[in-house]
């Protein structure tokens, strides 16, 4: 991780670094070449949709921007925000859930499971035709290079445990 955020800080610079990054699915910013023409998202539409994930950080845990910070991140009304988050839920890539506490009424909240279902849906339409090792074999493929850089270059695994054939 420590590498991945010196990389990150040498291409933003360290100012832009340490205020932090979202991770943004390329099959989001992709989406509308997957979509009917009638179906497509404005401008305004998907830029909702992306500052929303960037406030996602855990599966369980919604994200909840106020209307007005996303109309001032997305540089216009909460008028404009409040008709593209209804576009969006008619779309079936959002649900706004209703927050209280203690009796106040508390900004929405954002289900973006049902956009994550989507684009899993796309992924399985359109493959990539040049994926990117995730979760445990990406770990593997980071302690084998690091251990190929400590001993000069070398290839060797590292911490591997070979199962026996079954009889």
């Amino acid at each position: 991780m420590a590498q991945k955020m010196y990389e990150m800080a040498e291409k933003w610079g360290l100012g832009v670094a340490e205020r932090g990054f979202a991770q943004v699915p390329n099959y989001l910013l992709l989406l509308n070449s997957f979509r009917s023409e009638d179906e497509q998202m404005s401008p305004l539409e998907l830029l909702v949709l992306i500052q929303l994930v960037g406030t996602w950080w855990k599966r369980e845990e919604m994200p909840f921007p106020s209307i007005k910070t996303l109309s001032l991140r997305c540089g216009t009304s909460e008028r404009q925000v409040l008709r593209a988050m209804s576009k969006l839920e008619n779309a079936n890539l959002l649900r706004r859930v209703k927050r209280r506490h203690q009796g106040l009424i508390r900004p929405n909240a954002y289900d973006l499971r049902p956009l994550a279902e989507a684009l899993d849906k796309v992924a399985e339409q359109y493959p990539n035709a040049f994926t990117r090792k995730v979760g445990l074999a990406a770990e593997d493929d980071e302690q084998e290079k690091g251990a190929t850089e400590k001993e000069g270059g070398k290839r060797r695994k590292v911490g591997r445990i070979k199962t026996p054939p079954k009889s």
